[in-house]
């Protein structure tokens, strides 16, 4: 028993530490997509009686169904510099509150008011000439990062993304 076990054990670490010619070198492989991050905007007025718009993804910018699609609202501007608050953003007024909202697909953005204030009621500065910025995030990333997204200029700078880049978006009539 103990040959046949020493032989195993030999034969074994002969074929293991055998080394062949190496083979033909196979076909070049497709070079990797390197996947960016990009961004479009759209300056919309939210009225009655939907309040909502919907906002065409520029042909420029590819958006795959796996991918994310942040949206950002241009609060204020301050020292001149803007300030982008990520969506869902709530306002708390004195009746209620009133938020701005939105959903996606791979060609629109659906953007959008709710709250539980008669939005008929809502000012101007609610619901006319609107700013929102979109960043369509690639899944790798948005699975990967530890990016706040929350902060518009982090995952600008993430996504090495570009002001002179931004597309303008149409709104979808």
């Amino acid at each position: 028993m103990k040959k046949i076990l020493s032989l195993l054990v030999l034969a074994s670490i002969f074929f293991v530490s055998c080394e062949g010619d190496p083979g033909p070198q196979g076909p070049p492989g497709q070079d990797g997509v390197n996947v960016v991050g990009q961004t479009f905007e759209a300056t919309v007025d939210l009225g009655a009686p939907e309040y909502s718009v919907f906002v065409e993804i520029p042909s420029g910018v590819e958006v795959l169904d796996s991918d994310v699609i942040l949206v950002y609202l241009l609060e204020s501007v301050e020292d001149g510099e803007d300030v982008w608050s990520l969506l869902p953003q709530t306002f708390y007024l004195e009746d209620g509150e009133v938020q701005y909202n939105y959903n996606h697909t791979t060609f629109d953005v659906n953007v959008y008011l709710h709250g539980t204030v008669n939005l008929d009621d809502l000012g101007p500065e609610f619901t006319e000439d609107q700013t929102f910025r979109m960043v369509v995030v690639p899944s790798d990333f948005a699975l990967n990062s530890n990016v706040d997204i929350s902060n518009y200029q982090s995952v600008k700078a993430a996504l090495n993304l570009s002001e002179k880049n931004i597309s303008k978006a149409k709104i979808q009539d």
